[in-house]
């Protein structure tokens, strides 16, 4: 694998077409938090934390907006898959509610679950780095078909770190977890996200999942399609 030699000490993976399904976050989680949010938002304007999101939302829209006014700009960002801080924590308390409804479970891939235990039970410190909230992310990894596996990880980020676009955002946590950068392995199936962190320094796979997307030709970095596909971590 191309980049230092200084061998793997953490993992920082991304969720969607990583560890979990595109389909259960596109066809699940979106569509549940959409239906729900206008509800959710009216029965709980009262509570502080809603108020904060909504003022949030009010200043990134630079519109004195009533609450009919709000909410349909959360739908809109909701259609347009935007990464808005707030509508990224409003839907986390929706989902929340929903696992503990059971009326969603979070997907995770069986060889991502078996590869990220083998790794923790390794001693590999294991982050998560996902465009969904911290909250969101805790919610999915603790209610799995293979039970709450939350114990794997050691951390989770999310956009508040910054874009995962942006190199500046896998230096951040670099510093957050206290290694350098080239000591950490980052694992994404998108080719911007793989670009960003290999300029910040980290060591890159990029997910091409069966039916998800596409191998990609000519591609400067590893591609697999699971987990099952990684080396060994010495080896990297």
């Amino acid at each position: 694998m191309k980049g230092s030699s200084r061998s793997v000490k953490a993992v920082l993976t991304d969720i969607e077409g990583t560890t979990s399904s595109i389909a259960f976050v596109k066809e699940v989680l979106f569509p549940y938090s959409k239906e729900r949010l206008p509800t959710f938002v009216k029965e709980r304007v009262s509570d502080p934390k809603v108020q904060r999101i909504l003022e949030e939302v009010r200043a990134i829209s630079g519109q004195s907006l009533d609450l009919n006014g709000v909410i349909d700009i959360l739908l809109r960002w909701i259609e347009e898959d935007r990464k808005v801080p707030p509508l990224k924590e409003l839907q986390g308390m929706i989902w929340e509610e929903g696992y503990r409804k059971g009326e969603i479970e979070g997907h995770i891939y069986e060889d991502a679950y078996e590869r990220l235990k083998e790794w923790h039970e390794q001693g590999y410190p294991i982050y998560v780095y996902s465009s969904g909230s911290v909250q969101a992310q805790k919610l999915l990894f603790s209610h799995t078909p293979y039970g709450d596996i939350t114990y794997l990880f050691a951390g989770y980020f999310d956009t508040r770190m910054g874009s995962k676009k942006k190199e500046s955002s896998y230096r951040r946590i670099a510093k957050k977890i206290g290694l350098d950068p080239e000591e950490i392995l980052f694992l994404s199936d998108n080719p911007e996200e793989i670009e960003a962190a290999h300029r910040a320094g980290l060591k890159v796979i990029r997910f091409a999942r069966e039916g998800e997307n596409e191998i990609l030709q000519d591609y400067p970095h590893m591609q697999v399609r699971s987990f099952y596909e990684i080396p060994d971590l010495t080896e990297l």
